[in-house]
């Protein structure tokens, strides 16, 4: 009998600790490098000047059609809940995964119709790779002139461009290819040349990858609960 307790002991010391947040456990945290990235207004901005604050950070490009305007929607909602805390004790960070396209103009312009009010953030793409592998950030681009007019853009949507026609910045012909009055391309609007694979990644006052949501998994009232397990965390 006490060879039976003890077994049964030894089973229930070793079963696995559960989950601590509703988003993915990253066990073991994974540490955040160091980087200097430059934000809408064109100021640089280092990931160390967050340390001590829960860090939100989240992966999107202005031209995503489809999840990362309701991330974006997300992320607002967030900062509405914490309120003055955001800022002081939470920080959100949005970062491109398009710097080909997302400048800071663009991204301010992005940042300012939706009134979102953080960081977003861009750099050259030497800048930005070793960020993208330090969150696991999963990114194709696709740049080969596969349609022939000439330009390298990954649409593949204006195949029949005639050759040496003057052509848009989506490689689309200006004569033969617009809508008449208008200056709007006959291609796909939902057509981008950057394909993405992430999440968002909730990192502690340590500098450590803590919690990760996938994007059409987002729940923001679980969101924001492990955040506040991190901000009340020692």
């Amino acid at each position: 009998m006490v060879l039976t307790i003890i077994i049964l002991s030894a089973g229930c010391l070793g079963a696995e600790e559960p989950d601590v947040f509703y988003g993915d456990d990253i066990e073991p945290a994974v540490a955040v490098d160091e980087f200097v990235l430059v934000d809408e207004n064109g100021e640089y901005v280092s990931f160390t000047q967050f340390e001590g604050k829960v860090v939100v950070v989240s992966f999107l490009f202005t031209r995503c059609p489809d999840i990362c305007p309701v991330v974006s929607a997300n992320l607002a909602y967030i900062t509405e809940e914490l309120g003055e805390r955001h800022g002081s004790e939470v920080q959100i960070l949005t970062i491109t995964v398009d710097p080909w396209t997302d400048n800071s103009s663009v991204l301010r312009d992005y940042a300012s119709t939706r009134g979102l009010g953080w960081p977003h953030l861009t750099g050259g793409l030497d800048d930005l790779e070793p960020v993208w592998m330090n969150f696991d950030v999963g990114l194709t681009t696709y740049d080969s002139d596969v349609d022939g007019d000439g330009v390298v853009d990954g649409f593949d949507n204006c195949p029949d461009t005639p050759q040496g026609e003057a052509v848009d910045e989506d490689g689309c012909g200006l004569e033969t290819q617009q809508i008449e009055g208008d200056v709007t391309v006959k291609h796909h609007p939902l057509a981008y040349w950057v394909d993405h694979t992430t999440g968002t990644i909730i990192v502690d006052k340590q500098m450590r990858q803590r919690v990760w949501w996938g994007d059409t998994d987002w729940n923001p009232e679980l969101v924001l609960e492990d955040i506040e397990y991190l901000v009340a965390e020692v």
